[in-house]
């Protein structure tokens, strides 16, 4: 292959890579603002933190 033919194929090439890098970049941001919008609480709220309390409760009363 003709040394000036390699260099413009491997020029070309580079400039795609660094084209499917820069939409990877947008891709990534996007899915992380969708993330973002959605908002999820650390820690889930207890489904009974009375009972747990109480159950607490006892169970520290009878190891004493």
């Amino acid at each position: 292959m003709n040394p000036s033919l390699s260099h413009y194929l491997a020029t070309a090439r580079v400039a795609e890579l660094h084209h499917q890098a820069h939409r990877d970049t947008l891709a990534h941001s996007a899915r992380q603002a969708r993330r973002a919008r959605r908002h999820q609480p650390a820690h889930p709220a207890p489904r009974f933190p009375a009972a747990g309390r109480r159950l607490l409760t006892v169970l520290s009363a009878r190891s004493t």
